[in-house]
């Protein structure tokens, strides 16, 4: 059966079963009929090789500087469960090195990579970051736009070969929630950063979408 039927054969079907069952039903019926596309990985990472995650906002810096650990540490743990990748720096070396060195902002994505042992960099710039369209008010709506490239130890860029600039994942947004509580906006950048996360490491390992998505 090919694509086509498969997909005829779901409306068709849902169609029959839709007075006897539920939403849920029609779509593992449309799950089952019409499996998820594979997506090939944009990039694979050079296999044995340590792989640092630079998370920068240099130029403009975010006011909530915890967005860097958490972005750092959920595209780390991705990339090792799914293997893109065997070895990475932690946030936690990263940080170190930053405190430590007066310099860090001026050494350059190679050098920092070298003071850290990687041999590859996943460089991701923060283009955009908030956790509310307007500070003074209890509504929080969070967004962060990222730009994303991979440098090697010359300092050049490796991935995407046809922008030097980087590639740019789809924007992290959570839905608008009033809260008065201050803390909420720790709940508000967990969010976009594990949505970003993801949207950040399956560039650099095969993944599934379902069928009519993008990639």
């Amino acid at each position: 059966m090919n694509q086509r039927q498969r997909i005829i054969l779901a409306g068709l079907l849902a169609v029959m079963l839709a007075p006897l069952a539920g939403c849920s039903s029609i779509g593992w019926l449309y799950n089952v009929t019409v499996p998820p596309k594979k997506v090939p990985a944009a990039f694979e990472l050079e296999p044995n090789e340590k792989v640092l995650v630079l998370v920068d906002d240099l130029g403009k810096p975010v006011r909530y500087e915890q967005i860097k650990r958490l972005l750092t540490e959920n595209i780390n743990r991705l990339l090792l469960e799914k293997k893109a990748a065997e070895k990475v720096v932690s946030y936690a070396d990263v940080f170190r090195l930053s405190a430590k060195r007066k310099d860090f902002n001026r050494l350059g994505i190679s050098n920092v990579a070298r003071e850290l042992g990687a041999n590859q960099v996943i460089y991701v710039y923060l283009d955009e970051f908030s956790l509310k369209d307007d500070p003074t008010i209890s509504l929080w709506h969070g967004k962060l736009g990222v730009t994303v490239r991979v440098v090697n130890l010359k300092g050049k860029t490796v991935w995407p070969v046809d922008r030097p600039a980087g590639h740019r994942p789809e924007i992290a947004k959570t839905p608008q929630v009033d809260d008065l509580s201050p803390t909420y906006g720790a709940q508000v950048a967990a969010e976009l950063a594990d949505e970003m996360a993801q949207n950040i490491a399956r560039l650099f390992y095969e993944h599934s979408v379902p069928q009519g998505h993008a990639p």
